[in-house]
């Protein structure tokens, strides 16, 4: 009878163990503000907004939203664009952006055109030299530049295409 007890308990106890280690991973978060909706990581918090810059593209830019964790960051603003400074179409502006990217010393890894909430954007990746990654995405949508800016420690893109894919605004 002591065996059988004995048993049961570490059965118990094993079970108890395994079950203790494992780590659910967070559920997404919804962002709705400003008449911007989509989905990010659940272990992500919203930062303070003036304490992260927007890439400086010469032009009076105002921060809408940075989220992330100590590994990851996504800011988003608008931008309107400075005096004597034409951001109409979205190759030029693409083009001062990897231009700007490219001072700071980051490494150009790659660049495509891609669909935001119904708008045409171009989206460029570098790494910086600080080893960091980055990909700026630029687009204009009812006449208003939009910029998005996702920083990572590592050299990967899932955790920014999910939060594209689920990305809505007017």
């Amino acid at each position: 009878m002591k065996k059988i007890i004995l048993i049961v308990l570490m059965v118990i106890i094993a079970i108890v163990g395994i079950s203790g280690c494992t780590e659910e991973t967070p559920k997404n978060k919804t962002y709705s503000a400003d008449g911007i909706t989509f989905q990010y990581p659940g272990n992500w918090t919203e930062l303070n907004k003036t304490k992260y810059t927007l890439l400086d593209l010469g032009n009076t830019s105002k921060g809408i939203f940075v989220l992330g964790n100590q590994k990851n960051r996504l800011t988003f603003g608008k931008v309107t664009p400075g005096k004597g400074q034409a951001l109409n179409t979205l190759p030029k502006w693409a083009q001062l952006t990897k231009i700007r990217l490219s001072s700071k010393g980051g490494q150009f890894l790659s660049e495509k055109n891609l669909t935001i909430a119904g708008a045409n954007a171009h989206q460029l990746r570098f790494m910086s030299p600080d080893g960091g990654y980055y990909t700026g995405i630029v687009f204009i949508k009812n006449n208003t530049g939009y910029i998005m800016v996702y920083a990572s420690i590592y050299n990967e893109t899932e955790t920014l295409d999910n939060i594209l894919k689920s990305f809505k605004m007017p």
